[in-house]
């Protein structure tokens, strides 16, 4: 027999009552998962087993070749090493996912990426999971651009602590439907408490409706309808000069005329005026417009100008922003701070192995 059979028959032997141990030790003294396995003659998935690192470079957002790269393994190994995330078990980023869909009813599946800020090969991993264990339905296109994930009954009311009405991305609103969560994105990641989505406002407004007796026929930017309550696109806990200040916002995609966009505009500060606190957030500040284009952000403003003087008089302080110009900045920051961080790995690794 080689040396090499005795050698791996030794450490097979070993590897029964300390196998974490052995493996966390070679990995320390700086060998790569492909020479560890080699070196004790066991599978890749059995060091991966161990360590769980290429679970947690997936988690921090790594392509499988940078994967592949950090942790010495072929690329084509690193799909197998991450099989396990297909079990009934649902992870942290399988949570974020069924919760802002949840909130949001649904999302793009290149926006899921943006908000977990991981690749979109990762995101869409994690997505094709949940619709294989049936928590979402299966992508769904209606537009250009990335399919849509939304979740299959029950499991918004999960989330939510109601049962909603059953949604699927329409033609009609889905440009709508992604600027709202590119704003959420831009505006706070993926921090839930920052957010409160217009889902769950519309709620609030029934339930506001149904103790008063009042009609539940709502008002939106979308479809402003004059003297009925209005519901935002969502509210944010923005930070303005170091403090933080809930916001109401909205999304303005198209110009309207001027006595629709008068009776969107006077909606929207009434319903920022009028709505008790709701959950978190305990006093509306401001409204923020997001626009997309000059024309539409010009009709904002003329709007805000036409105000009637009880409407001008309320204290809430006023904001409109090129909603395109603020994903194009966010975009180009975060992928600055990723260069930077794939530096930084790089550098480590490259400072590991020459100390080995």
């Amino acid at each position: 027999m080689s040396q090499h059979h005795k050698r791996n028959e030794r450490y097979g032997a070993l590897e029964l009552q300390h196998r974490a141990e052995i493996i966390g030790g070679l990995r320390d003294a700086g060998l790569d998962y492909g020479r560890i396995a080699g070196t004790l003659g066991v599978s890749l998935s059995k060091v991966e087993k161990c360590l769980g690192e290429a679970a947690a470079l997936r988690a921090q957002g790594l392509t499988k070749a940078e994967i592949a790269d950090v942790i010495g393994v072929p690329q084509g190994s690193v799909g197998r090493l991450l099989s396990t995330l297909g079990s009934a078990t649902i992870t942290q980023r399988q949570n974020q996912v069924l919760a802002v869909t949840s909130e949001m009813r649904g999302m793009q599946v290149d926006l899921i990426a943006d908000f977990l800020d991981v690749e979109l090969s990762t995101a869409y991993d994690i997505v094709r999971v949940l619709v294989r264990n049936g928590s979402l339905y299966p992508l769904t296109r209606v537009q250009q651009g990335k399919a849509w994930a939304y979740p299959r009954p029950p499991i918004p009311q999960r989330y939510l602590g109601w049962r909603p009405k059953d949604w699927a991305p329409s033609l009609m609103y889905a440009n709508h439907d992604r600027a709202v969560a590119q704003a959420r994105i831009m505006l706070v990641g993926s921090d839930p408490q920052r957010w409160i989505s217009e889902r769950q406002l519309y709620r609030r407004a029934e339930e506001i409706a149904a103790a008063t007796r009042a009609p539940a026929q709502f008002s939106s930017g979308r479809e402003p309808k004059e003297g009925r309550p209005h519901i935002h696109d969502g509210w944010v806990l923005r930070r303005v000069g170091g403090e933080l200040q809930w916001w109401a916002v909205e999304v303005e995609l198209t110009r309207k005329g001027p006595r629709h966009m008068d009776v969107a505009m006077r909606g929207a500060i009434r319903a920022a005026r009028d709505i008790p606190p709701f959950q978190q957030a305990a006093e509306l500040v401001g409204l923020l417009y997001l626009c997309r284009t000059a024309s539409v952000m010009d009709g904002v403003y003329a709007a805000a100008d036409r105000l009637p003087p009880e409407l001008a008089a309320i204290a809430l302080d006023f904001e409109a922003r090129d909603l395109d110009d603020d994903w194009g900045r966010f975009l180009t920051k975060r992928a600055e701070r990723k260069a930077v961080e794939k530096a930084k790995r790089h550098n480590a690794r490259r400072i590991a192995k020459d100390a080995s």
